[in-house]
């Protein structure tokens, strides 16, 4: 997307008739590239790129992003409890301070480790047993947490206004990373836009105030059906965010070939729908797809699509045959 394509840049007709259909063209100038930083993986070779850390700092007020699972409702409170003692020792009035700058994952484990006692203040004030505090220790003691959180020294809210910033195009590649890394490093991603978007106490400016379309590739991936309180939340906040995205001026765009598998409530609010080959038996599972199109879908060439949005009547288009910017694959 950085550099041109050549093709079109040595072709006057074609560019004559894309200035003529004021279609832009050439690579785009302001572009960032931001690579999260995640232990035991190999970072995706790029040009001119950044790194991103992924502060632990985001479960704060949001302790069920510490819950890739359903734990029971003694063992959540248990750990929302400690997430909240802990947070509390970088507040005045709270627990004592701690002797880092800011919370990591790893003091955590470390101030959890300083109240494996039944007397300490911790476990006395929140009435948490014996059975319960190894319920805990085992759920939030996690080696995915250790590889996400906390890697690099670029911590997201520290350079949050070089991330997001108006008329830029920030690309956050996540092709090295799989399973439980992936869905943790996008979905703290997405938590920390969503939050700050539509909280309205101590929110982060650059996110805040910057218009916003976020695009979320493989979107089936992290908008499907709960399986988890991480899942659930995510989920609760992103119909949130579609429902009143304008007003925020916060934007989604959703790129799956599962389109069934979102949320209905979400899928419910996408308001443009566009709508590329898709296999017969995917057809048939999604009712937004408009009736005269569905014979034809699966069928479409490689540029065919169907476009549908509100008072506007569905339309097949078809895409340039050529790219307005360098491709690499």
């Amino acid at each position: 997307m950085r550099e041109d394509n050549e093709a079109v840049v040595n072709d006057e007709a074609v560019q004559r008739k894309l200035r003529k259909h004021e279609i832009k063209h050439g690579g785009v100038d302001d572009l960032e590239v931001f690579v999260p930083q995640v232990q035991g993986t190999n970072a995706p070779s790029t040009v001119e790129s950044r790194e991103l850390t992924i502060p632990f700092e985001v479960v704060r007020g949001q302790p069920e992003m510490l819950m890739p699972y359903k734990p029971t409702e003694v063992t959540r409170g248990a750990i929302e409890d400690c997430l909240s003692a802990y947070f509390s020792c970088f507040e005045q009035g709270g627990y004592p301070a701690r002797g880092v700058d800011r919370p990591t994952y790893v003091d955590f484990l470390e101030f959890l480790d300083e109240q494996d006692n039944e007397e300490s203040r911790l476990r006395a004030e929140n009435d948490i047993g014996g059975g319960t505090w190894s319920a805990v220790n085992r759920r939030v003691d996690r080696d995915t947490f250790r590889a996400v959180f906390d890697q690099g020294t670029d911590f997201l809210p520290d350079i949050s206004d070089e991330v997001f910033r108006e008329g830029q195009v920030t690309v956050i590649p996540t092709s090295h990373l799989n399973g439980g890394k992936d869905s943790l490093t996008v979905l703290s991603l997405l938590s920390y836009i969503i939050e700050n978007k539509i909280d309205d106490y101590q929110v982060d400016g650059a996110v805040r105030n910057t218009p916003m379309l976020v695009a979320v590739d493989e979107a089936h991936n992290y908008f499907a059906s709960a399986d988890s309180l991480r899942e659930e939340y995510i989920l609760r906040r992103a119909r949130v965010a579609v429902k009143q995205g304008r007003k925020y001026k916060l934007g989604l765009c959703l790129i799956t070939q599962n389109p069934d598998d979102i949320d209905d409530d979400v899928i419910k609010q996408i308001n443009t729908n566009i709508f590329l080959g898709l296999k017969a038996e995917v057809v048939d599972d999604v009712p937004s797809i408009p009736n005269e199109f569905k014979k034809d879908l699966p069928n479409f060439g490689k540029g065919q699509a169907v476009v549908k949005a509100p008072d506007v009547e569905a339309v097949e288009v078809v895409g340039l045959p050529y790219c307005l910017t360098k491709h690499g694959n």
